[in-house]
């Protein structure tokens, strides 16, 4: 399983102090188009974060992949998630993979897509994706409460009550 990361999550687990966890523990699919976005970008506009992000996932880039027209709409980062995500599906025995996006108007695009296509495509928010790794024992709980709590002015109070709930369970 890998977990292909949109620009705000990359942003958001820095933030929370999972970055690093993450690509220690986790197969991380980072893309060209959300590193220039995280780092690139970040450098330009002299976001502190920027450099702490390229020490972590450089140079662990994948390689560029072929941007689908479906999702030509969105950013670059959203589109090249999507389209390593497809590209990767059509390989056998990649089904476990996940996108994380904080992109609402991306999840919505894939939440409709799962709602009329037979296959189900992998997504989560940043808030779900912490509560996930709490919940399956990838780090302590508490450490996932903390997180969250970390990044909470970043995310929408019901996605952080769902994380929460979530951690509960």
């Amino acid at each position: 399983m890998a977990v292909i990361l949109d620009t705000s999550p990359v942003i958001n687990l820095n933030r929370a102090g999972l970055l690093a966890l993450v690509f220690n523990e986790l197969e991380c699919i980072i893309l060209p188009e959300v590193y220039a976005e995280a780092v690139d970008t970040g450098r330009y506009f002299g976001y502190p974060d920027a450099d702490e992000i390229a020490a972590i996932i450089n140079p662990p880039v994948a390689p560029p992949t072929r941007i689908l027209p479906e999702v030509e709409r969105f950013g670059d980062g959203e589109a090249a998630v999507f389209s390593k995500y497809i590209e990767r599906q059509s390989r056998v025995g990649l089904g476990e993979d996940v996108i994380v996006s904080d992109d609402r108007q991306f999840l919505s695009h894939l939440r409709r897509r799962n709602a009329r296509a037979g296959r189900s495509i992998n997504y989560l928010n940043t808030a779900s994706f912490i509560a996930d790794l709490g919940a399956t024992d990838t780090l302590p709980k508490s450490q996932a409460r903390d997180s969250l709590e970390r990044i909470r002015p970043r995310m929408r109070a019901i996605d952080y009550q769902a994380a929460l709930l979530r951690l509960e369970l």
